[in-house]
């Protein structure tokens, strides 16, 4: 929840707009250099058909720190976020022997999954843009706790006192 507090409606889109262009790259290139891509629509994760390659693909990205899914002998699955580099996707592309095109309209989002609501609108979620201000927000709402360690008292040796050790036991 506190990622989409500081992001927000706008920031959060901006992030998903980024990871889809770059799995739009990637499936570019992928298709570029003779992959198969198996789907024309998708957000952030591109399915590979490589026909008896797979676990070798598999192999040559984890040689070079890059995790991809092993389906099967035949197909790899690629998926992207926020943290994916352009860098990141020219990696990716050379373990398919191939290299970063750049991205093309042939793979889009189909227009029946796209929102057209408006989401994120109460202020929570349109306040708080700096570090600062959510470390503040955080706070605020820690200070609201009625947690033990700031409304009980604590039993300590006076109690402790009134109780026998062979009643304690």
């Amino acid at each position: 929840s506190m990622y989409a507090v500081y992001h927000g409606p706008e920031g959060l889109k901006a992030i998903a707009q980024t990871a889809h262009r770059h799995a739009r790259t990637l499936a570019a290139s992928l298709k570029a250099s003779g992959a198969e891509v198996l789907h024309g629509s998708f957000f952030d994760t591109v399915t590979v058909r490589v026909p008896g390659r797979g676990a070798e693909v598999v192999a040559a990205a984890e040689a070079k720190g890059i995790n991809l899914r092993f389906i099967d002998a035949d197909t790899v699955g690629i998926s992207v976020d926020e943290t994916t580099t352009t860098a990141t996707v020219a990696a990716v592309a050379s373990v398919f022997g191939g290299e970063a095109v750049g991205s093309t309209g042939a793979f889009a989002l189909d227009s029946a999954v796209e929102r057209t609501s408006s989401f994120l609108q109460h202020p929570v979620f349109n306040t708080h843009r700096s570090e600062t201000q959510l470390l503040r927000y955080i706070r605020k709402l820690s200070d609201r706790d009625l947690a033990l360690d700031r409304t009980m008292i604590p039993l300590g040796s006076c109690t402790m006192k009134l109780n026998a050790t062979a009643e304690m036991e």
